[in-house]
């Protein structure tokens, strides 16, 4: 997920994983209907993997599997996400592969992925932000 606010960038083609660290004043099921809301706004669906894992995901994996990059606005996308409650304080974990999108896309795809988390990440910053909901944001 950076140019933004947030600083959420990672460049290169390494395997590491990018994290956007969301700190909010809310408890963690809060944090999750925000979540839901920004992300269901979006076109993006809901997959819950567990305790305080989500992923949000958005596009087509079959268009995506014969197109690659060339799928555009249906290039296949998945947010992970991670909320640990804090105290007075819930962390919202962005994440992403630094080599997203490179399995179905190639370079291109993995450039395509980048950006659209990268421009997701920053939207999130700010919707929270608005909402008056952000204490701080990082990159982890």
């Amino acid at each position: 997920m950076s140019g933004g606010a947030s600083g959420a960038a990672a460049g290169g083609a390494s395997a590491r994983t990018t994290a956007t660290v969301l700190v909010v004043n809310c408890g963690p099921d809060a944090a999750r209907e925000v979540l839901d809301a920004f992300f269901r706004d979006r076109g993006w669906g809901r997959r819950e993997r567990g305790e305080g894992r989500i992923d949000y995901e958005r596009g087509s994996r079959r268009r995506t599997i014969l197109l690659g990059a060339l799928a555009g606005k249906a290039f296949f996308l998945t947010a992970q996400i991670e909320i640990r409650a804090g105290g007075r304080t819930t962390e919202i974990r962005y994440r992403w592969g630094a080599a997203a999108g490179a399995a179905l896309g190639g370079s291109l795809g993995r450039a395509r992925a980048e950006r659209a988390h990268q421009q997701t990440v920053i939207a999130l910053e700010a919707h929270l932000e608005h909402l008056g909901m952000l204490v701080r944001a990082g990159r982890a």
